[in-house]
């Protein structure tokens, strides 16, 4: 009996398809460093990419400015749900979204 080579070759292919969209997934999502967040903002700043975090529970809110400048601009979740038992990372996330808001908002005050 003969091998499929067709049969293979598009195993292989969804392989790699697989690996990539999950490669593509995975390095979208933030590292959740604080440390990291001004940059983050930073490079949104540059390249025009005006967001903001928001965080919460029940009650999501953005993080650290106030709700009708937020409101106005594309929303990014961080930390968004009442189902978690990583409670270190929902600090984390929510101490990221603070300072990354602060700089964004920082930005928008000063250009108007």
């Amino acid at each position: 009996m003969l091998a499929d080579p067709i049969g293979g070759q598009m195993k292989l292919f969804c392989i790699l398809a697989l690996a990539f969209v999950a490669d593509c997934c995975i390095g979208a999502e933030p590292t959740w460093n604080p440390a990291d967040a001004v940059k983050e903002a930073e490079q949104d700043i540059r390249s025009g990419n005006i967001k903001f975090y928001w965080a919460g529970s029940i009650a999501v809110r953005p993080v650290g400015v106030p709700f009708e400048v937020a409101k106005k601009y594309p929303r990014a979740d961080a930390g968004v749900g009442c189902v978690t038992n990583d409670i270190p990372l929902r600090e984390r996330q929510e101490e990221y979204a603070r300072r990354y808001n602060e700089k964004i908002y920082a930005y928008i005050t000063q250009k108007h």
